[in-house]
């Protein structure tokens, strides 16, 4: 019997779309991906700020990240994923033009990161997209009707990698200067 490999922890910054749209979502997902594993209507997310990955649970770094968070302050903002995107091993949803909102969130989230001291993950940049699942294949992309909602709150979330499994470990209302912590 083989050994499941030691857990490895993952602490990302996103938004996530709401439970109805979600679904909406995966049923699109469902439709394109042909048998392929679909990201879970409760993982879907739009990240913009993910650390390095840790191999034990990171209860100090989440601490740091929650207080660096409270000085976030954003309007909410409606985001619209109108682009299918095939890349050489995912398929994902992206928004077709620049939602300057979203990019002003997520610098916020970038300097946030700074003032914590967290460990940036080294391969990662920002390019807002929300992951359908995983596939090879030839990348393409197409214009869809797309998927939209309003943007209310930011979410901290640590993922157990590779065990289908998301932590909310922090919310924060976006409402301009008067944002504050749920967590």
């Amino acid at each position: 019997m083989g050994r499941r490999a030691a857990p490895t922890y993952r602490l990302f910054f996103a938004v996530k779309p709401p439970p109805v749209v979600a679904r909406r979502i995966d049923h699109y997902a469902e439709i394109l991906a042909g048998g392929a594993d679909r990201i879970l209507p409760a993982h879907q997310h739009v990240t913009l700020g993910i650390m390095a990955d840790m191999p034990t649970y990171p209860h100090d770094r989440i601490e740091s990240l929650r207080a660096a968070a409270t000085q976030i302050m954003a309007d909410p903002f409606d985001l619209l994923l109108d682009r299918l995107s095939y890349g050489g091993r995912s398929a994902a949803l992206r928004p077709s033009r620049n939602n300057a909102p979203l990019v002003r969130l997520q610098r916020q989230v970038a300097e946030a990161l700074k003032r914590s001291a967290a460990p940036p993950r080294d391969d990662w940049s920002f390019s807002p997209h929300q992951t359908l699942f995983y596939r090879d294949g030839p990348p393409a992309q197409r214009r869809i009707d797309g998927f939209g909602w309003r943007v209310e709150e930011l979410v901290l979330l640590c993922s157990h990698v590779g065990r289908t499994r998301h932590d909310v470990v922090g919310t924060w209302k976006l409402q301009g200067s008067a944002q504050y912590s749920l967590f």
